[in-house]
């Protein structure tokens, strides 16, 4: 079940049409304090979170989810029209798994919920499965990472990084850069190796968390 927190109502009836098209259950809020009373009886396998709501906004809600020993561990991806790298790294400090901003890629979005869904079981099962591991431990999965070494970005690999972290997808890359696509590939590519990540959500994350955007 995917939990949706926007209060813009043609916005979330849309996108849980979307979800429901791919055999997602999906309940949608309109406000964090409907959200806090539908949490204490059920438990989402994935939330949607926008930052922009009343009463108490996504970055708070965001601490309380990631503060509490009950909801902690529940991928979050926050959905939101705010796109200021600042805004990202507030929200990836606060424990978020994916950041995405308003207008997004659907097939983005469902890549990104697939594998956190994926992630997350893995996760429970592991601490059901081990009883050595911890609540801190949990969170090390989830919060940003610190990187062990530093390392330095070629010119065209830090605009690469740059555009990657504003959201843009590899076809809008090359034509900002004007270069191929193929070059984009190869810059992508060269960064998952050098932060050591498997996809675009950890290298947003892990650059974010380690101050590699230069916008």
């Amino acid at each position: 079940m995917i939990l949706i927190i926007d209060d813009d109502p043609d916005f979330t009836r849309s996108l849980k049409l979307h979800l429901e098209e791919q055999s997602f259950i999906v309940v949608t809020f309109s406000s964090s304090l409907q959200s806090l009373k539908f949490l204490e009886k059920q438990i989402p396998d994935l939330i949607i979170l926008d930052i922009i709501l009343p009463e108490i906004d996504g970055y708070d809600f965001l601490k309380f989810l990631r503060e509490s020993k009950k909801f902690y561990y529940i991928p979050v991806i926050v959905l939101t029209a705010k796109s200021l790298v600042k805004d990202r790294i507030k929200a990836y400090s606060l424990g978020c798994n994916a950041y995405l901003s308003k207008p997004f890629s659907l097939e983005e979005l469902l890549s990104i919920i697939y594998n956190l869904i994926e992630q997350s079981k893995n996760y429970l099962y592991g601490f059901n499965s081990y009883s050595t591991y911890t609540k801190s431990s949990l969170k090390q999965t989830i919060l940003p990472h610190t990187l062990s070494n530093s390392f330095e970005l070629t010119c065209k690999e830090q605009k690469a990084l740059n555009l990657v972290i504003e959201g843009y997808m590899n076809k809008e890359i090359a034509r900002n850069l004007n270069i191929s696509h193929r070059h984009v590939e190869r810059y992508i590519s060269r960064l998952f190796n050098k932060f050591n990540v498997g996809n675009r959500t950890e290298l947003v994350r892990i650059a974010l968390s380690n101050f590699y955007s230069t916008n």
